[in-house]
């Protein structure tokens, strides 16, 4: 085998976990982050009968 194809497959032992990894990792937290705003949605107003507060300014 010549060292180019030992040098690709050492490249795709590294590179291919990896990428995996960070495949991952970013889909776990795009996931995670749409929990984190279903949840935060439900938890703003128990009746849901109106939206959030826009918390705009407020007269005195």
């Amino acid at each position: 085998m010549s060292s180019w194809a030992i040098g690709i497959i050492e490249l795709m032992l590294l590179f291919v976990p990896v990428l995996g990894w960070g495949l991952w990792e970013l889909w776990s937290l795009n996931r995670e982050k749409k929990r984190d705003l279903a949840s935060a949605e439900r938890a703003r107003h128990a009746e849901g009968q109106h939206g959030p507060d826009d918390r705009g300014p407020q007269s005195p």
